[in-house]
């Protein structure tokens, strides 16, 4: 008897426990050890995100500011006004003025129709995207831009799972990579059979949708990012 009722015990302890942990999981307001994670963080990316567009505003606010005192200044000197003809010319190639003329644009997105692969769906894309714009560079483009975010020597395009990050700004699907230049070159590269192989792959294989245009007048924005530099030297 003794025996019984020490084995009762534990038994009468064990689904006591169980059946609070149940009763605490069925509650409406209850959460997924995931979604108590995953929670906190997305709000973090949307704060850092805020304050990334709100630096970036001030950046392009005291850059035309600058912009401004330099025109002044070259209109009441000759010397000054040869050194800003100078540095609009080096701010054209550097990436951060605006780029105007004909070129392609290439689309890129993920698809949702029933051929498409379950595995490739919702993949990263910033490989491809990177294919694509050394593609059109090599192709003779004088300025790319992904979405509405200039390309310069210090930019990254890079994954935070399948979120794209192009200058430290995300971006959303579907990705338009803009490229200024000679059409027929760029899109001369671009169907060169040798190149850009595995998207075009999974293009013909209905996993991603690929689109290739040829525009008669792009307009793509400066850069906005900060700049790195290491050193300076007068010529």
């Amino acid at each position: 008897m003794q025996k019984g009722l020490a084995l009762m015990f534990p038994a009468v302890l064990f689904g006591f426990l169980v059946a609070t942990q149940w009763a605490t999981l069925a509650l409406p307001g209850s959460q997924d050890v995931g979604i108590r994670y995953i929670d906190p963080l997305s709000g973090t990316v949307t704060r850092l995100q805020e304050e990334q567009t709100s630096l970036k505003a001030q950046l392009t606010d005291i850059r035309a500011k600058l912009d401004d005192l330099q025109r002044t200044a070259a209109a009441q000197s000759g010397a000054v006004r040869d050194l800003q003809v100078r540095i609009e010319d080096l701010k054209a190639t550097a990436g951060l003025t605006e780029a105007r003329g004909e070129g392609v644009v290439v689309t890129v997105d993920t698809v949702r129709a029933p051929g498409a692969k379950e595995q490739e769906r919702g993949v990263c894309l910033a490989p491809d995207l990177t294919d694509i714009v050394n593609a059109a560079w090599r192709g003779g483009a004088r300025a790319v831009a992904v979405n509405d975010e200039r390309l310069v020597v210090s930019s990254s395009v890079y994954c935070v799972g399948a979120t794209i990050v192009v200058n430290g700004t995300i971006v959303s699907a579907p990705f338009a990579v803009s490229a200024v230049g000679p059409p027929a070159t760029i899109l001369g590269v671009i169907d060169d059979p040798t190149q850009l192989r595995d998207l075009k792959r999974r293009r013909d294989q209905l996993a991603i949708d690929l689109r290739v245009t040829r525009s008669p007048l792009l307009t793509l924005p400066p850069y906005t990012g900060p700049l790195s530099a290491r050193s300076a030297k007068p010529e």
